[in-house]
């Protein structure tokens, strides 16, 4: 089983991601709304990875993955965003993510996709 923790203020995005993992049997999600409620549930427990947005409430997605990375937190961490600019992959890979997919039209496509990296991030470790 894959402890995910998904960290986005959408609640619809939320619930279609915590369905798709349902469906594949293999995948626990935790959601929550912030990077400060991130960063605190991390500092008390582990998951296997992170999905973010890249557009949080007082931090986005980037600002959290260098806080982790500050404090010596290697799991893998995926930039889930929907601004898909060059500049923001080339930031979020120098900052130590381990996958970047873009929300663009956030259908079927972007979620398989985003499943796809899931899978390869984890197995990579």
């Amino acid at each position: 089983m894959i402890h995910l923790l998904y960290v986005d203020n959408n609640p619809e995005i939320c619930t279609l991601i915590v369905s798709a993992c349902e469906k594949t049997g293999n995948i626990a999600v935790q959601t929550l709304g912030s990077g400060a409620a991130a960063l605190s549930l991390l500092s008390a427990s582990c998951v296997d990875i992170i999905v973010s947005a890249d557009t949080l409430p007082g931090m986005n997605g980037i600002t959290l993955l260098r806080s982790l990375r500050r404090r010596g937190n290697t799991t893998p961490f995926i930039l889930f965003a929907a601004n898909n600019t060059d500049q923001l992959k080339k930031e979020a890979f120098c900052n130590g993510a381990n996958g970047f997919v873009s929300k663009n039209s956030l259908g079927k496509n972007a979620i398989s996709q985003l499943l796809r990296v899931l899978y390869w991030a984890t197995d990579s470790q």
